[in-house]
């Protein structure tokens, strides 16, 4: 059991319909649903992060006293890591349209933990969207883990091991090679990138291809 397994209930009203996002998570093994592009990013940069052990979404909204002025909070996550480590985030540009209304939550949710000695993390642009592709790229390693089949722990010791023995090795020739089966190569991929096992190469600059170098962890 985890201290949130369920969100906060949200309306799909005007306030919050304007970018709605909804997946299946296959860490939380539910339907995950957030209500704006930065917000689903986050969740992203979450699902695919192996040392996030659980994570749930809208996870806690009460009150906060700044100023003796009492404040509604909602938080955006709240994440487990597998070290045993837990936060708040608060998510929002850091050049937002609405920025005053923006920074006052954020102001809110950090009082709060601040308050209730809880760690908060500020997430924004600039530590979600590390660079131009990343996004694009856990997307798809996102959708094609959901949907991978495990080969089993010998297939992966094998497959591991071969690819730490060449070094340096790319997708296009694992699937020349016979490693992997052309049509499933990047699925396996990303089930292995999700638990952690290996990471590619450029994920920030390159969009995801057959030049794509796998890089094996451990």
């Amino acid at each position: 059991m985890y201290r949130y397994e369920e969100p906060i209930f949200r309306l799909r009203s005007s306030s919050y319909g304007s970018n709605y996002w909804v997946f299946h998570s296959r860490k939380l093994r539910r339907r995950v649903a957030v209500f704006s592009n930065l917000e689903y990013e986050n969740i992203l940069t979450l699902e695919m992060n192996p040392d996030v052990e659980w994570y749930c979404e809208y996870p806690l909204e009460t009150t906060v006293y700044i100023g003796g002025k009492e404040s509604k909070v909602l938080f955006n996550a709240w994440v487990k890591y597998k070290d045993g480590t837990e936060e708040y985030q608060g998510v929002a540009y850091l050049c937002s349209s609405d920025d005053s209304k923006d920074h006052v939550k954020v102001a809110c949710q950090s009082a709060w933990c601040l308050q209730n000695d809880v760690n908060f993390v500020f997430r924004n642009e600039k530590n979600i969207e590390t660079g131009p592709f990343y996004i694009r790229n856990i997307s798809l390693l996102a959708a094609r883990a959901r949907r991978f089949t495990a080969c089993g722990v010998n297939a992966d010791r094998i497959f591991l091991s071969f690819i730490q023995a060449k070094r340096h090795i790319c997708i296009g020739e694992l699937e020349k090679m016979g490693r992997l089966e052309k049509y499933r190569a990047l699925d396996y991929i990303s089930d292995l990138y999700y638990r952690g096992l290996v990471t590619l190469s450029n994920m920030n600059t390159d969009c995801i291809s057959a030049d794509t170098e796998v890089i094996s962890i451990g």
